[in-house]
């Protein structure tokens, strides 16, 4: 029978998040009402979300975040949930913490329209985060939290139904710089020679050298590697191209948006991967540079691309998610960190984006990713057997909920060249964790 929620108010927040524990995580149909009576004579299986319950049925109590349709700097009160210390402590109900104010909370990214101290590239920083403090940053903990709930209610409303959802694992590939010395053309390969010279970087100076003559392939082109390995563990990945003009800002390094070699390359891609547009750092602030880059893409395929990914992961909220609205974009994949690993918004499963200065459901769907390549090396300073080891575990507390993995790397990361010697590995073990066990 379907689950009925009794609610004094169902405002835009209490249905955003229920919509997306019980339809998306758990898929289970519900209904809400608020008249008292009609939920006090239904038969079937149901509970209530108010400051007080009604009588003696099940009963979770609200914290009031989702009653509200302001921004404001929360008094949040912390207890004990397991081993886990979790936000939105309440009294006399079910759950000792608001499960549903604390989803929210993570999902709809609440903190970041606070006020907080950006990082060198104006990102909130994941050390800001509450899961971050809460040491909840590494678990999909509202996707657990979920499974919890399910569980509870299993053993109160034993005729409640719920459906099942299988692990996926989605390998997503930022191309900042499609190739390392190919199309860059005499003059910086020339300047790249004397400074590889200077330096007695021996390693630099043959790989400039074989691959202009033409005796080796560039360092960076690992595309026929990915495809292969991709293939093999029957996994579709997503491709996102850098098309920014060169001298734009010192970030947007890839070679010219118009240089014939990375217009076969990205159709090539796009014959066996999706394709999406990697937005520039120079567009972050630009929303007319930002439609210019993707309809080069947009012409090049000659088909409509709305999936993307913020380059440097610059995602200031609620303008860039606006932006991206505007210029044609469904799908984004940029929620995540690049300083740690896990779960920004507190899940594995993609959502829909809630605005909360209009306080409404959005249509851009977002796509958290829970590790980067560059977070493993440059952040973390893990080394290849620590970082198989840490993705791994992260895999894991995917696979506990059934939800979906999806992994950012570079080409450049596999190419067993300078830092990224041993990488290539790391990339292998797990595309192989992507079979369920």
């Amino acid at each position: 029978m379907q689950l009925l929620v009794f609610s004094p108010q169902v405002t835009p927040r209490i249905k955003y998040i229920f919509n997306f524990v019980f339809r998306e995580v758990l898929r289970c149909d519900f209904d809400f009402t608020s008249v008292a009576n009609q939920f006090k004579e239904y038969a079937g299986p149901k509970f209530s979300y108010a400051e007080n319950s009604l009588g003696s049925e099940l009963f979770f109590k609200a914290h009031g975040l989702l009653s509200k349709n302001n921004i404001e700097k929360q008094d949040i009160a912390f207890t004990d949930f397991g081993t886990e210390r979790v936000p939105f402590a309440v009294e006399s109900s079910v759950l000792p913490f608001d499960i549903f104010a604390a989803s929210f909370y993570f999902i709809s990214r609440y903190e970041e329209y606070l006020p907080y101290t950006a990082d060198e590239h104006l990102r909130f920083p994941a050390e800001a985060s509450l899961q971050y403090e809460l040491g909840l940053l590494k678990t999909p903990v509202i996707d657990q939290w979920s499974i919890i709930l399910k569980n509870l209610l299993h053993s109160k409303l034993p005729n409640l139904h719920f459906g099942s959802r299988k692990f996926e694992f989605i390998p997503t590939i930022d191309i900042d710089r499609a190739y390392h010395f190919k199309s860059s053309g005499i003059i910086k390969n020339t300047a790249r020679l004397i400074r590889a010279i200077a330096k007695a970087d021996t390693e630099r100076l043959s790989n400039i050298i074989n691959t202009g003559l033409g005796k080796r392939k560039d360092p960076f082109d690992t595309y026929a590697f990915l495809h292969q390995i991709h293939e093999k563990y029957g996994l579709t990945p997503i491709f996102f191209f850098l098309l920014s003009h060169k001298g734009d800002t010192a970030h947007d390094v890839n070679i010219h948006p118009n240089d014939e070699l990375l217009k076969t390359l990205i159709r090539d891609t796009e014959k066996i991967a999706k394709i999406g547009i990697h937005p520039s750092y120079a567009s972050n602030n630009n929303t007319i540079k930002l439609r210019e880059e993707k309809a080069l893409l947009d012409t090049l395929l000659d088909k409509n691309i709305d999936i993307s990914r913020q380059h440097y992961l610059k995602l200031h909220l609620p303008k860039t998610y606006l932006q991206l609205i505007k210029a044609g974009i469904n799908h984004d994949y940029t929620m995540g960190y690049a300083s740690q690993v896990g779960f920004r918004a507190g899940t594995c499963t993609p959502f829909f984006w809630y605005d909360l200065q209009l306080e409404k459901q959005s249509h851009l769907k977002v796509h958290p990713f829970a590790v980067m390549d560059a977070t493993l090396l440059k952040y973390l300073k893990l080394q290849p057997n620590q970082a198989t080891m840490l993705i791994n575990e992260l895999v894991e507390s995917v696979k506990m909920v059934d939800g979906t993995f999806h992994s950012l790397w570079h080409n450049e990361s596999i190419s067993e060249t300078g830092n990224w010697k041993g990488w290539k590995e790391v990339y292998e073990q797990m595309m192989a964790l992507s079979i369920f066990s």
